[in-house]
């Protein structure tokens, strides 16, 4: 009588996938045996597991992806081949690992590799429960700290879902590696993504209640404070107002770093940025003295090495190209003193630069080009001697998040001041005249209230802006951060989600170097696609803000305890360099084939077969992959216990006559804050 545990033996062997011929008398995918009490199994289905004994007490596993009823043989030529009368019926297994038996234990751990390969005619088993349980239940172990004892747990398993098949068997993921590296949740619209990233944030939070915050939800569509008992706003949500944990929220201007109000303000580089660099450091506290040439210097040094390396290049306009860098680089200087020596290269590569403009000398320097790059070399150094000297007065940096007053800012003296111009000099004070009135536009403009509305909410530091978001004291509730950025302008949203997201990262850099893993930080980035998106041409100037911070997060923030979750429906737009900082993956159902062909080419090659079922998935199923996860698996992803305000209408009900949920125009309005004017009888007369 044949083992109830063997469903077949192996006829093939390919690299890492085998063929296995199925045993006649199995009829059904479902097969019943006593062993271990197991009762049925879900044994020859497609995404079913099964064992092979490879000796000592390990067994090699593999996941079923293809089903076959037609065996043939193929002899050297293509063309040929041979159908047989009585067809057999092979099982393509795909290898995932070994399971080794723990010494000294009744145990069994995972090992991805396998260094033995099933022979010809090993028995293909079902996977008993106790393996079932290794592999799935018994989550990989990560990040055991450096002085932490052996044989103390420093790892858990947290719960997923349920595996599809083998039916019934739960599924978990490394606690510390879930939430210490990138982990991506990707899904068509009412796939299922919100509910996970609820339940899993839920299930992280259970018995590690601090009241001290871990998990930074920037919530794009306020879905989310239902699910972590967080109020509404008392007077309902107000357009152009950011919240947190249903109270208002502001986002200083002053928290901008240089680059940040560089971009904010679309200054000029040549004749603004220095101006409104010097006038931001001047703001937060520095003075306009050595500290900030320093700071010019350094970026006059850097345009040199841009003009050399025009002139090390092919370029087709060289000397067109040097102008426009020369003229940036003139900028940077403008006000500093600089002895004679420095003076007078700047005054010959001038001369040089000018003399083949006015000879319309597009292309290059001709005999003059030798000169000219040895005269660059020679200012560069002298500039560098400038930078090397101590500062008389040590400057506040004018990208430290350092409170300044709005007047400060409308205040032409102050910016013509920064800018170092002379009194007559009419031409620059034009230019910085344009940027006064940009940023008068600014603040007159109501999308950007969030950013100025510090004075009203009591924010006169750093330290009052991180105690809004629960950074630095112990209040009930205050685990889960929810961020609140739905009534924030499509444009302004990725300055918003970019500042917060570097601030997070850079408050971390700044702690004692032994300290920055303490109490560890995740920043969930929901509808990540609106704001961390890959570059293209004429995108909004914001976008990059967002990109460069959350690529950085994705890249550097591990060692510093902040990692990111990235939900989004459109994988195929978002930045590559965060995708592919992920260690994690939880796909729900997609449609996109860009989308899914994206995936195919980052996940392994193991896992690229369980990705032909992405499209037929129900909803809260999902694909789960990665490091948290000794092998892929298809799951019915746990509800939260608390849902988001994310659930699809019932067209069905609500557009019968008698459907008393209705859409209420008042209501909307009000909400939208619309002051209406109604029409009087005067007016109507007029």
């Amino acid at each position: 009588m044949m083992n109830d545990k063997i469903v077949g033996h192996v006829v093939g062997v390919h690299g890492f996938c085998v063929k296995v011929e199925l045993a006649s008398e199995i009829k059904s995918p479902v097969r019943a045996h006593l062993s271990n009490l197991q009762g049925a199994s879900l044994a020859i289905s497609i995404n079913a597991y099964l064992s092979f004994s490879i000796g000592a007490g390990q067994y090699a596993i593999g996941i079923v992806t293809d089903l076959d009823a037609r065996d043939s043989f193929e002899p050297s030529n293509e063309e040929l081949s041979l159908e047989l009368t009585k067809p057999r019926r092979v099982a393509t297994i795909q290898l995932l690992g070994t399971l080794k038996p723990v010494f000294r234990s009744e145990s069994y751990r995972f090992d991805p590799g396998i260094s033995i390969l099933p022979t010809l005619d090993t028995p293909a088993e079902i996977v008993e429960k106790y393996l079932l349980d290794a592999l799935f239940d018994d989550a990989p172990k990560r990040n055991k700290p450096e002085d932490h004892p052996d044989g103390e747990p420093f790892d858990s398993g947290l719960r997923i879902g349920i595996a599809i098949a083998p039916g019934n068997q739960i599924v978990k993921g490394s606690f510390n590696d879930l939430f210490s590296r990138p982990l991506a949740i990707v899904g068509n619209t009412g796939s299922g993504k919100s509910n996970t990233v609820s339940h899993l944030i839920q299930q992280s939070q259970k018995d590690r209640i601090t009241n001290r915050p871990k998990v930074f939800i920037l919530d794009i569509n306020g879905e989310y404070a239902s699910a972590f008992g967080k109020p509404e706003p008392g007077d309902g949500r107000k357009p152009n107002y950011l919240y947190v944990n249903g109270k208002e929220l502001g986002l200083p201007v002053w928290l901008m770093n240089t680059h940040e109000a560089c971009i904010w303000l679309s200054v000029a580089e040549q004749t603004q940025q220095p101006a409104l660099i010097n006038l931001w450091s001047v703001a937060k506290g520095g003075k306009f003295d050595k500290g900030n040439i320093k700071n010019n210097v350094q970026e006059a040094i850097l345009r040199i090495n841009h003009i050399l390396g025009v002139i090390d290049s092919n370029s087709f306009n060289k000397a067109l190209d040097i102008k426009q860098i020369w003229s940036a680089f003139n900028g940077y200087l403008k006000g500093i003193g600089l002895n004679d020596a420095i003076k007078k290269l700047i005054a010959t590569i001038n001369n040089t630069i000018v003399a083949a403009d006015e000879k319309k000398c597009s292309k290059s320097y001709g005999a003059d080009e030798p000169e000219l790059k040895t005269n660059l070399q020679q200012l560069r150094d002298g500039l560098s001697n400038l930078t090397t000297a101590e500062p008389e007065i040590t400057q506040q940096s004018a990208n430290k998040p350092i409170y300044f007053s709005l007047d400060y800012l409308q205040n032409s003296t102050e910016l013509y001041k920064a800018a170092s111009i002379e009194e007559g000099d009419q031409s620059f004070r034009q230019f910085l005249r344009g940027l006064l009135l940009r940023i008068g536009n600014r603040l007159q403009d109501q999308r950007w209230y969030c950013f100025f509305n510090y004075d009203n909410l009591g924010i006169k530091s750093f330290r009052d802006w991180l105690e809004k978001l629960g950074i630095g004291s112990e209040t009930e509730g205050n685990d889960v951060c929810v961020i609140d950025c739905s009534m924030i302008d499509y444009e302004i949203l990725p300055y918003v989600c970019g500042i917060i997201g570097r601030l997070l990262l850079e408050l971390r850099e700044h702690a004692p170097s032994m300290k920055r893993f303490h109490e560890p930080w995740v920043a969930v980035l929901e509808e990540a696609h609106n704001y961390v998106c890959p570059v293209r041409q004429n995108e909004s100037r914001g976008l990059s803000v967002s990109r460069e911070a959350f690529e950085r997060i994705a890249k550097e923030g591990r060692k510093f305890g902040l990692s990111l979750i990235v939900a989004s429906q459109r994988p195929g737009d978002i930045s590559p360099t965060v995708l592919s900082q992920c260690a994690n993956f939880i796909m729900h159902r997609l449609q996109n084939p860009d989308d899914i062909e994206h995936f195919r080419r980052i996940v392994p090659s193991q896992s690229r077969r369980l990705l032909d079922q992405i499209t037929i998935l129900s909803a809260g199923e999902a694909i789960v992959l990665g490091s948290s996860f000794h092998v892929p698996a298809r799951v019915q992803v746990d509800r939260p216990e608390k849902a988001p305000h994310s659930q699809s209408s019932a067209p069905h009900l609500s557009w019968k006559p008698d459907s008393q949920t209705r859409f209420d125009l008042d209501e909307a309005l009000s909400y939208w804050k619309i002051e209406e004017v109604k029409e009087t009888e005067s007016s109507k007369e007029v």
